[in-house]
């Protein structure tokens, strides 16, 4: 049992212990950077050949370089609860539609964009700091490369 005068420096020394506390190491700001990781991508993403009669799913056809070809996309409102879907149809070579669709992607949502004449890159958030990097081969309405990116090392402070 303790005595009333020896719980005081118990206290004492105890509050006047060295205390340890581990910290994360700061990175240097040009030691920054993405990470990549192969992922597969069937299920983050829906492709699909669809009827020519169709209609372009937005006012504007976002046009291949040299405008061989289009793509329409149709953006979810973000302005009401999730999850939110989005919709490309790709035109192709041969008159027909590819339609991708991407169920349940984060707010950052998916943005397109054409590399040449056969190959779109989209670009897929699921989160504020991962998104699934995406090249679509139109001619073969199939991907042709799938990476998942972490900005984590980006949001980091440093020095």
């Amino acid at each position: 049992m303790l005595t009333p005068r020896l719980l005081p420096i118990l206290v004492l020394f105890t509050c006047l212990s060295p205390v340890s506390i581990a910290a994360q190491a700061v990175l240097r700001c040009d030691a920054e950077r993405v990470t990549y990781e192969a992922r597969p991508s069937g299920s983050q993403f829906q492709v699909e050949k669809v009827a020519p009669t169709v209609k372009p799913l937005g006012a504007t056809l976002n046009k291949s370089p040299y405008g061989t070809r289009w793509f329409s996309q149709s953006d979810p409102d973000f302005t009401k609860n999730g999850p939110w879907s989005t919709t490309i149809l790709v035109s192709d070579h041969g008159g027909s539609l590819l339609k991708l669709t991407f169920p349940d992607h984060g707010t950052g949502g998916v943005h397109s964009e054409w590399l040449n004449e056969k190959l779109l890159f989209m670009r897929v958030w699921s989160g504020r700091i991962v998104s699934l990097d995406l090249i679509l081969d139109v001619d073969k309405g199939a991907v042709v490369y799938s990476e998942e990116a972490s900005y984590g090392e980006l949001t980091q402070p440093c020095e």
